[in-house]
C-alpha cells in the first residue's frame, strides 16, 4: 500500500488528506443524525397538546428536552413565549417569527462540516486528474530523453497517472454519495420541523 501511495506522486498527499477529512465528517454527521434527528414529531406534538390542555406549560417545556431533534428545540422556544389565554392574533404571528428565528439558529448545527464533505467529493477527482496529466507529461518527457525502446521508461509516469486517477475516484464517489444522503437528511429535518411547528401553533390557536 505504501509503495502504491509513493508511486502516485505528491498529489496522493492531497487525496489522502481529503479522504481522512471526508471520512471524519461522514462518521460525525452519521452519529449526529442517528442520535438527534429521529422522526418523532407526531409523538412530541401529542404530548405537548395534552400538557397544554391541562395548563401544564412547564411540563410541556420539559417534554421538549426529552427530544433532541430540531422540531423539539423550536417548539420549546414557542412554549417559552406562549402566554395561554393572554395570546391574541398578532402574538401568534410573533410566535411564528420566534420559531423561524430558532430554526435559523439550528440550521448551522444540521449543516456543520458539510462543506468539507463537498470539498472532498469535488476536489479529489480533480487532484486525480491533475496527477494523470502530470504523470503523462513525465512519461512523455522521459520517452523524449531516453527513446521508446525500453517500456520501463513509460511505466513510472503511466502508473502515477492511473494511481492518482483511481485514488481520486475511490475517495470522491463515497464522499458524493454521503454528501447527497446527508443533504436529504437535512432537508427532511427542516421540512418536518416546519410541518410540526405549523401544526403545533394551530393547536395553540384553538386553545
Amino acid at each position: 500500500m505504501i509503495d502504491i501511495i509513493k508511486a502516485g506522486g505528491p498529489l496522493m498527499a492531497v487525496i489522502i488528506f481529503l479522504s481522512v477529512a471526508g471520512l471524519s465528517v461522514i462518521l460525525e454527521r452519521g452519529y449526529y443524525f442517528f442520535k438527534n434527528e429521529k422522526d418523532n414529531g407526531e409523538l412530541l406534538i401529542n404530548h405537548l397538546e395534552k400538557f397544554i390542555k391541562n395548563n401544564e406549560r412547564e411540563r410541556a417545556i420539559k417534554a421538549c428536552d426529552c427530544f433532541k431533534n430540531t422540531s423539539a428545540k423550536v417548539m420549546k422556544t414557542i412554549l417559552i413565549e406562549y402566554n395561554g389565554e393572554k395570546m391574541n392574533c398578532c402574538t401568534y404571528d410573533y410566535l411564528e417569527e420566534k420559531a423561524r428565528e430558532c430554526a435559523l439558529r439550528e440550521m448551522p448545527k444540521l449543516e456543520k462540516n458539510m462543506w468539507i464533505l463537498a470539498l472532498a467529493a469535488n476536489v479529489t477527482p480533480l487532484a486525480g486528474l491533475l496527477g494523470t496529466v502530470t504523470g503523462m507529461i513525465g512519461a512523455f518527457t522521459a520517452m523524449s530523453k531516453h527513446g521508446a525502446g525500453d517500456p520501463t521508461v513509460l511505466a513510472f509516469g503511466i502508473s502515477q497517472a492511473l494511481i492518482t486517477t483511481a485514488s481520486g475516484l475511490i475517495v470522491a464517489i463515497p464522499a458524493l454519495i454521503f454528501y447527497n444522503f446527508y443533504q436529504k437528511k437535512i432537508e427532511k429535518a427542516l421540512v418536518d420541523m416546519e410541518k410540526n411547528v405549523v401544526e403545533f401553533i394551530n393547536i395553540l390557536r384553538k386553545m
